[in-house]
């Protein structure tokens, strides 16, 4: 009877770390999806919104929901860009499949347009997303945002001490507008904690991307 109770709370242990590590919220679709999803026949992926947190530290609410106001550093403006990559790249792998019927606009020339008009990395997160569109060339945008949260520890007692990770992981929340009307037309919200002291940053965020644009709203079924 022991051993019937130990396998249980070892089976209920393992399916609460495996929920913890990768966590999805609802989805959101506008009612008027249906109605502009035929007109949508070019899109573009801008640069992703970047904040690293240190969870290891005392950070209020508000700085936590607070996107950065000044320039981005180095790690902000790679991890923004390579995120972008990556996502256009996901999306060009589903669009060759024949899973989607609709073109994406090279990032590359996303990135160019918006560089010639002087829309910075740190701009695009306030910046409206259908003067994006129009301005791009493009039907609608997809636009992400990213926390990173890294714990970093100083005061390790010794080389053997493992590194206490907190709330450690990625969280990414990305978000399609329409360019006519500027609507928010549909959003996804992923999260991702490491399963174990090997996962990296960029190995969670590229899982979390790649799960997106197989999931767009414009799957074909």
């Amino acid at each position: 009877m022991k051993t019937i109770q130990i396998n249980k709370l070892i089976v209920a242990s393992l399916v609460a770390f495996l929920l913890s590590a990768c966590a999805s919220s609802k989805d959101y679709l506008s009612e008027s999806f249906t109605n502009v999803r035929n007109n949508h026949k070019r899109i573009a992926i801008l640069p992703f919104g970047v904040q690293f947190q240190n969870p290891g530290e005392r950070t209020s609410s508000k700085q936590k929901n607070a996107f950065p106001q000044n320039q981005f550093g180095k790690r902000e403006q790679e991890a923004s860009l390579d995120a972008q990559k990556e996502f256009f790249v996901d999306v060009a792998k589903q669009v060759e499949k024949g899973r989607y019927e609709i073109a994406f606009q090279d990032f590359n020339r996303t990135n160019k347009v918006l560089s010639e008009n002087g829309i910075r990395l740190e701009d695009i997160p306030r910046q409206n997303k259908a003067d994006l569109a129009k301005l791009l060339g493009v039907d609608a945008v997809l636009f992400g945002e990213l926390v990173i949260k890294v714990t970093q520890m100083n005061n390790r007692i010794g080389p053997m001490m493992p590194t206490y990770r907190y709330d450690d992981g990625v969280e990414t929340d990305i978000k399609l507008f329409d360019a006519n009307s500027g609507e928010m037309l549909w959003s996804t919200s992923l999260s991702q904690r490491p399963n174990n002291r090997m996962d990296t940053p960029h190995q969670l965020s590229s899982s979390l991307i790649n799960q997106v644009a197989k999931n767009l709203p414009y799957r074909n079924k």
